[in-house]
């Protein structure tokens, strides 16, 4: 849709759909839900992975994007809610995702694996350029 649209920010959005790619279902986050106390609507707050780089604007552009975009969606299915992402949410129990490019994953947290764990790891030495992008 952003290529037939022929957007500013199409390099942007290439960027975004390989990034998702590279994380994979094994890089998306467990959630808990709630219920908006207003709208009666779920809310899922996001829970956070320590092994993975931090890349909560990145992902909030893709999920804000299809409330924007709601009229391509099918009408059945899953319908786009909120999810907050937030270090208050707490941690997810998922083990680190296998074989990611290694800027997909926190730095911090990998320099405090032991050897053992790395290796498991088998952090990919694929080139994955990490774009920054600027908020507006």
């Amino acid at each position: 849709m952003k290529e037939e649209e022929a957007v500013n920010d199409l390099p942007v959005w290439r960027w975004l759909k390989v990034l998702v790619m590279k994380l994979g279902e094994d890089g998306m986050s467990s959630d808990e839900s709630n219920t908006n106390q207003q709208t009666g609507l779920p809310i899922y707050q996001m829970k956070n992975m320590k092994w993975q780089r931090k890349m909560t604007y990145q992902l909030d552009l893709i999920d804000k994007q299809r409330v924007f975009d709601k009229d391509i969606y099918a009408s059945r299915g899953i319908k786009p809610v909120v999810q907050i992402r937030d270090e208050r949410n707490g941690d997810s129990r998922r083990v680190a995702a296998v074989e990611r490019p290694k800027k997909l994953y926190c730095a911090t947290w990998l320099q405090k694996q032991t050897p053992q764990k790395c290796r498991k790891l088998m952090v990919s030495d694929e080139e994955f350029q990490w774009l920054s992008i600027i908020k507006c």
